[in-house]
């Protein structure tokens, strides 16, 4: 996306990274990029409806993308 500014692209992966505890289902939340240009990736559990999620957070695009299942954190 032209002229989008890294710190725009920073401030939505913040806000972006809040969907991880508000949002049901998202799993994963980072930064992608899609034709040269920066995305938001946001991971979901299967049957997550992506209608929930905008398709663009402070004009970065947000792509929805299955994550295959919960994500647990294993021990060291």
């Amino acid at each position: 996306m032209a002229g989008t500014e890294a710190s725009d692209v920073e401030a939505a992966l913040v806000t972006a990274s809040r969907w991880l505890d508000d949002v049901p289902g998202v799993v994963g939340v980072g930064q992608g990029e899609e034709a040269g240009a920066p995305t938001i990736d946001v991971w979901v559990t299967p049957g997550h409806d992506p209608e929930r999620l905008p398709s663009q957070l402070l004009g970065v695009p947000v792509r929805v993308r299955a994550s295959g299942g919960p994500i647990e954190v294993q021990p060291e």
